[in-house]
C-alpha cells in the first residue's frame, strides 16, 4: 500500500517540525533544517510556511532562525495540567476505595 502525496508532504511536514523541537531557544536556519531532515531546501520553505502559517513555527525576529512557536508550549502545559487533574481524580478514588477497608 502506497503512501498518497498528501500523506507524504504531511509527513515531511512534521519531520521538521519534530527537529525544531529539539531547538526551541536557539531556532534553526533552512540549510540546517534541511541537513537534519535531508530534504530538499527548496521543499523546507515550502514545509515552514506551513508550520508558520498554521502557528506550529515562527521565526526569530532577531536572527531569523526558525523555532517551535510559543504554541506548542502553551499545549504542553495544557497537556501537563490535564495529567495532574487526572492524576488528582485518581488519588481521590483511591481514598475513597482504601478508607472503607
Amino acid at each position: 500500500m502506497s503512501k498518497s502525496a498528501t500523506s507524504q508532504s504531511a509527513g515531511k511536514v512534521l519531520d521538521v517540525l519534530n527537529v525544531l523541537l529539539g531547538h526551541f531557544a536557539s531556532g534553526l536556519t533552512p540549510t540546517e533544517l534541511a541537513k537534519a531532515t535531508k530534504h530538499d531546501p527548496a521543499n523546507i520553505t515550502r514545509y515552514v510556511g506551513t508550520l508558520v502559517e498554521k502557528g506550529f513555527a515562527e521565526r526569530i525576529p532577531e536572527t531569523g532562525r526558525i523555532r517551535p512557536s510559543h504554541r506548542l508550549a502553551q499545549h504542553a502545559v495544557s497537556i501537563m495540567r490535564s495529567l495532574d487533574e487526572a492524576q488528582r481524580r485518581i488519588e481521590e478514588s483511591r481514598s475513597r476505595i482504601t478508607s472503607h477497608l
